[in-house]
This record gives structure tokens, sequence and C-alpha cells, in this order.
């Protein structure tokens, strides 16, 4: 009978201190760690080659990846991917079902990244005449307050003068916003009033209609919390900043996604303030 008794009290010791296990673990809160993080967003602005993979390849965390980015493509469409920070190793490789050509290396660079630094990497020129590099862009937006900022980068469509107006097509050209942006260079951020805008691209020093380019501006969304949506930046959205691509037509016979003219793509920096 002792015995027995022994044995139930520690059967009964063992279930309380399981019981106290399971207890201190339910009120644990367990937060992953992810190191130093940059932040980053891939666009593909070369007009004569087929589309592209991107990947880091030093490590397996906080690598973001694009697969079949073609031309004029970025990813993400919005915002920025977390991105280990430091010294990474970066390939963009061409995409294919052939196991022998996804060994294609079209870009191979090793880049530093500073925590909390926002970054765009554009692939832009031609693999033809090797123009093609890869740009590494720091996006310093500050808040614009109560204007919108807009940066110009031109990826290859030759030096350029671009306008911004409330409306396109014939009307009268204010003076440039940006003015005389040769290839592969990016503008500061320029502050402009809100409102609808629309940009028109000429080629530099000339000003005869139609424009070479002439686009509305995405004018965003305000927030809504009944709904719980945050603000989308646009040019209708003060405290928003946005970069303007200027790119090429594709190259004709090229594997490039066709495009027979070229274009503006617009991607957003920063969204303004919800206020909750």
């Amino acid at each position: 009978m002792k015995a027995l008794r022994t044995g139930l009290a520690l059967a009964a010791l063992a279930a309380l201190v399981v019981a106290g296990a399971c207890g201190r673990e339910g009120s644990t809160v367990f937060s992953p760690n992810n190191g130093a993080l940059a932040f980053t967003r891939f666009v593909n602005a070369v007009s004569d080659s087929g589309a592209g993979d991107w990947r880091f390849v030093d490590a397996v965390e906080n690598s973001p990846a694009a697969f079949g980015l073609r031309f004029r493509d970025m990813f993400p469409g919005s915002g920025y991917q977390s991105t280990g920070a430091g010294s990474r190793h970066l390939r963009i490789f061409q995409t294919s079902s052939d196991i022998v050509q996804t060994q294609k290396v079209f870009f191979d660079t090793t880049f530093n990244f500073v925590a909390g630094t926002h970054y765009t990497l554009i692939a832009a020129g031609t693999m033809r005449d090797r123009t093609a590099k890869l740009f590494i862009l720091t996006d310093d937006f500050a808040d614009p307050g109560a204007q919108v900022a807009f940066r110009v980068f031109n990826t290859g469509a030759g030096t350029v003068d671009v306008y911004a107006s409330p409306t396109g097509g014939t009307s009268a050209l204010p003076a440039p916003m940006a003015a005389a942006v040769p290839n592969f260079v990016a503008t500061k951020y320029i502050p402009i009033a809100p409102g609808t805008l629309s940009l028109r691209a000429f080629a530099s020093g000339t000003t005869s209609f139609p424009a070479m380019l002439d686009v509305v501006v995405p004018g965003g969304l305000p927030a809504d919390r009944a709904a719980n949506l945050t603000a989308v930046g646009g040019a209708t959205q003060p405290g928003s900043a946005l970069t303007v691509f200027i790119f090429p037509r594709s190259v004709a016979g090229s594997a490039a996604f066709s495009f027979t003219s070229p274009g503006i793509g617009f991607i957003v920096d920063r969204n303004p303030p919800s206020g909750f």
C-alpha cells in the first residue's frame, strides 16, 4: 500500500510540473529576430532581352526574389521587400524552362545595403551594344508635407525634357519639371502642388506636338478609417513621393516583351500618412 501511495504522489507531482510548464509556454511571446533589414525593389528596363530571375545567392533568409521579370516590369508593384542588410550578392539569370539556359547570368554584383535604407535596383540599357548595367538608387525621399514629390529616372529613351501640368495633349507647356535628363540618370525629388496631373516628355530641346509621351499620373487614394484602408500615394495625395520611369521602346526583333513606342511607369516611394 505504501508503494502505491508513493507512486500516486509521484504521478501527481509530474502532472503538476507538466501543467506548470504548459502554463509558462502559453504566457510566453516569441518574437522572431530578422536581423538588420534594408528595403529593396526591382525594375527591368533592359529593352533587348527576355525575362530575368532576380536572386540573392548568398543567403536564404531575408533574400527576396523575382521570377520572370520582363522588360518594364517592377517587383513588387508597390512597396518594398525586406532584405538582409550588409554586403549582399545579387545575380539576374535568364528565365527559361531549359536548365542550361537558366544558368546564363545577365548581371552579377555585390553591394552593401545599409540597414533602414530603401533602394531601387534597375537593370537598364541594351545587351547588344553592351550598355546594359545594374543601377542601384538610394531612395532618400523626405516627407514633402503638403506637396507631392516626383523623381524622374531615364532608363534609356534619349535625353528628355519632362513637363507637368493639369492637362496634357496640346495644352500650353509650363517650364519643364525636369530638363535635359540624360540616359541612366535620376533627378532629385521635385515638389509639386497636389492635384490632377499629366506628364509630357519630349526629346530634349523640342516642343512639337504630339509629345513623345503623354500620361496622366495616378491620383492615389485617401485613407478610409471606417473601411480600415490606408492611404495610397499619388498626384492628388499630399505627402506622397513617386518615381517616374521613362522607358524606351523595345529593340525590334529582340527577345524583350514588345513595346513599339516609349513609355512611362510609376512606382510609389512613399505613401502619405493615414492618420490611424
